[in-house]
């Protein structure tokens, strides 16, 4: 039955679009939102036509993932001049459905597209936020900081109604945030107009689960992942992206700086010079605590010195904080290996005092 569904949304969509979708399904891991990049982001057909396609491949992402598949909107909402009427009522499926529009367009990343999901007199009340967003701009402002996160989202729960131009849809959905991993359930409620030839949202609301712990925690292995954040930032060569992975109030001990780097600029200028030498580094041994809303990572790494090919081993310290909902370093201590500094130590002791009795 699965098969036969997605073999009738292909034949649904006409060429060259069909070939899109039948690649979309041919990719379950494909995001809706690439989808509707690739397809639009060269076009400027009629802007019914752009969202019905869009429901569409909304459809196939819901089929493949077991989530709510709509019925495709009916044809004869479009006029003779390819404007699309009033729709009347639409099924409790496809007032569903209208949450993967609006989970496509936080896929653009572009918090414009977002804003146009929504209503002229639309309403948000955000999940983070205490101000009420109910014009344009104060509803891009909001997204304009979320997308930075880099969410895609997903419906567990539904419950729609529906009416004459209007419907609404609430639950429970869970965002994967692309920036970080990690995965945050919410509440929603979602009420629709249909206004200007489309389906707009006029009112959005979202709020955290208020039974879940009041704060974030995360598993070990997503503990020791946050490494490779700072690694990766390493890897552009920006000091300026490194030193935005640490916290507002963060604190570097650096392994050869006798300085500590107690602030943004410090801690940048730290990394201007150790940067030149292209490090990338890989934890060889780790040992994880966390706890709500922090977490430790102590151990040891070895750094690649791509501009000499010089390897280096050291003991790091990493306590992390979740902040601005996003995991920073709070205290970064990084130290060079004892045992072999201090073996070089007593060499140099050796070959000084060999020195002074040459000189007797």
């Amino acid at each position: 039955m699965l098969v036969f569904k997605r073999l009738l949304l292909v034949a649904l969509v006409a060429a060259p679009k069909a070939a899109v979708v039948r690649a979309f399904v041919s990719s379950p891991k494909a995001g809706v939102g690439a989808l509707s990049r690739s397809t639009y982001s060269g076009s400027k057909s009629a802007l019914f036509a752009q969202n019905e396609d869009l429901a569409t491949a909304a459809r196939v992402k819901a089929a493949i993932h077991g989530h709510f598949m709509p019925k495709r909107f009916s044809t004869s909402s479009v006029s003779a001049k390819g404007m699309p009427k009033m729709p009347g009522r639409v099924s409790e499926s496809e007032a569903r459905n209208l949450f993967y529009l609006w989970n496509d367009a936080l896929a653009t990343l572009d918090a414009d597209t977002v804003a146009k999901r929504y209503a002229r007199k639309g309403v948000l009340l955000p999940t983070v936020s205490d101000t009420p967003r109910a014009d344009y701009d104060s509803i891009k402002d909001y997204f304009v900081n979320f997308l930075q996160l880099q969410p895609q989202g997903v419906i567990l729960e539904s419950y729609a109604t529906t009416g004459d131009n209007w419907c609404k849809d609430v639950g429970i959905y869970e965002f994967t945030m692309g920036a970080t991993g990690d995965k945050v359930k919410a509440r929603y409620s979602f009420v629709y107009v249909y206004e200007d030839g489309e389906w707009k949202i006029a009112h959005h609301h979202s709020s955290k689960m208020p039974e879940a712990p009041a704060g974030m925690q995360i598993s070990d292995d997503e503990v020791r992942s946050l490494f490779y954040l700072w690694n990766d930032a390493l890897a552009t060569l920006d000091p300026d992206q490194v030193a935005n992975r640490y916290a507002k109030e963060g604190v570097l001990l650096p392994t050869v700086s006798d300085t500590p780097r107690a602030d943004y600029s410090s801690i940048k200028a730290y990394f201007t010079d150790f940067l030149k030498k292209k490090p990338q580094g890989e934890i060889m041994e780790s040992y994880v605590t966390s706890g709500i809303n922090w977490c430790k990572d102590v151990g040891t790494y070895e750094f690649t010195m791509g501009a000499t090919g010089d390897k280096v081993k050291g003991r790091y310290s990493f306590v992390y904080v979740y902040e601005d909902q996003e995991w920073k370093i709070a205290h970064h201590h990084s130290s060079v290996m004892p045992e072999g500094m201090l073996a070089a130590a007593a060499k140099l002791e050796e070959l000084e005092k060999e020195r002074v009795v040459l000189k007797k």
